[in-house]
């Protein structure tokens, strides 16, 4: 069974503009094996790392993997295939809200 381990920034870091609404904040990012170091504060996964990103309203956001950009619009999509490297995965909130864009780093190895 494979291990899983989510980074999932808190929400004191960014808090939601309005109570009970679901928000940003509820995109998850998983990743199929544990990290198997940090690098400048950010974790090191293996080459066969597989990484979700679950967006539990399916709402509408743009997602960057560096400069690569891709729809996030699913339940659930998988980003797999990465080359050894540094890598920052961002969700950009909509323009039209008040909520900050989620930012996360990693290097696959």
């Amino acid at each position: 069974m494979m291990n899983f381990m989510s980074i999932v920034l808190s929400l004191v870091l960014f808090p939601s503009p309005t109570t009970g609404s679901i928000q940003i904040e509820d995109v998850e990012v998983e990743f199929s094996e544990k990290a198997i170091g940090i690098e400048s504060g950010q974790p090191i996964f293996s080459k066969s790392t597989k990484i979700w990103v679950s967006n539990p309203t399916q709402e509408d956001y743009r997602m960057y993997i560096n400069e690569e950009e891709k729809k996030l619009n699913e339940e659930k999509l998988e980003i797999s295939g990465l080359t050894s490297g540094t890598y920052t995965l961002m969700i950009l909130a909509p323009k039209d809200s008040d909520e900050e864009n989620r930012t996360i780093g990693f290097t696959i190895q």
